[in-house]
């Protein structure tokens, strides 16, 4: 069935320097989780480190909170008020480390989970930034949810792990743009991509299209004319497919389907995405029903017989002459 999640980015940038920096932050965090509310959306997402952004590396351990903590029970409080998720990114202090965090918020205000920076970039690393290990996938109820944050997408085992745990939106958190590998990220990995970033956030698609975004680099919203929002929906009943072995099942399945199935071909990628619009049919049962491969399956499949076929080719020179 169509799963519909209203996403909301925002640009939020960070407050100037002085007194009250930190209470000045929430209130403006939480001005901009308002004005996002106005929009009905399903998930609101924020910068990286919104809690330290704009300020010397002097202050990141003053400035690191625990989670659950003061910026983020703020935010949760809202969530709850507006029932929305929140992915709210935060220097985290945890026991003698900290760490570049993305924590979600579920529509109750309550943790739904932590993702940790899997790749601090040097500076991090040399002002006591701890590493994650885990690339965990959360579940809402329109559909898995995860994170990435900055410097993580120049690591493709991050990527690789995102769309192997069912991840079918990710939140891009970040501190620089992230430029076309946004694209590359969704089409290689097949899931939507939801970029917060102060000067540009956007939302890209699994075919790798960006279908909007702001940020203060567009002057409407420098001037303060427009909000830095950018809200759009998504059918989370989407996957991403490779051609092969998939595109001979297309007639049948319109034969059955219909106008409840959208099969729309990227060339010359020789990908497809396939979704489903009916309110009785998931992208699931038609996998199941047509024996569908994703891309990510067909990938790991790929892989898996490559490393056999070496095995076998190793094993086979290892053997002693008849």
């Amino acid at each position: 069935m169509a799963r519909y999640a209203r996403v909301t980015t925002v640009a939020h940038a960070a407050v100037a320097p002085g007194p009250h920096w930190i209470e000045r932050t929430r209130e403006s965090l939480a001005a901009h989780l308002k004005q996002a509310a106005q929009h009905k959306p399903d998930l609101v997402v924020f910068p990286e480190t919104v809690n330290c952004t704009g300020l010397p590396l002097d202050d990141w351990w003053g400035m690191a909170e625990t989670i659950p903590g003061p910026t983020f029970d703020s935010l949760a409080q809202l969530a709850r008020q507006y029932g929305t998720y929140v992915c709210l990114p935060l220097l985290e202090q945890e026991g003698d480390h900290l760490r570049n965090t993305a924590a979600f918020i579920d529509r109750e205000g309550n943790l739904l989970g932590k993702y940790h920076k899997h790749v601090p970039c040097l500076v991090e690393l040399e002002n006591g930034v701890l590493p994650g290990t885990e690339v965990p996938a959360f579940d809402t109820d329109f559909g898995k949810i995860a994170a990435a944050i900055c410097f993580d997408i120049n690591c493709d085992e991050v990527g690789r792990k995102l769309s192997e745990s069912g991840a079918r939106l990710v939140c891009f958190v970040t501190q620089t743009r992230g430029g076309e590998r946004l694209r590359h990220w969704a089409r290689d990995y097949g899931f939507y991509l939801v970029s917060a970033y102060p000067e540009y956030s956007c939302v890209v698609d699994m075919a790798g299209r960006v279908l909007g975004g702001t940020g203060y680099e567009d002057n409407q919203v420098a001037g303060g004319y427009l909000p830095p929002l950018y809200t759009t929906a998504l059918n989370m009943d989407r996957r991403l497919f490779h051609l092969a072995d998939n595109q001979d099942k297309f007639p049948a399945m319109f034969n059955k389907h219909g106008a409840g199935l959208e099969i729309e071909s990227h060339y010359p990628e020789a990908h497809c995405t396939i979704a489903s619009t009916r309110d009785d049919v998931t992208i699931e049962d038609l996998v199941a029903e047509f024996k569908l491969e994703p891309w990510v399956d067909y990938l790991n499949r790929c892989r898996g017989l490559r490393t056999e076929y070496l095995r076998r080719a190793e094993r086979a020179t290892q053997s002693p002459s008849q």
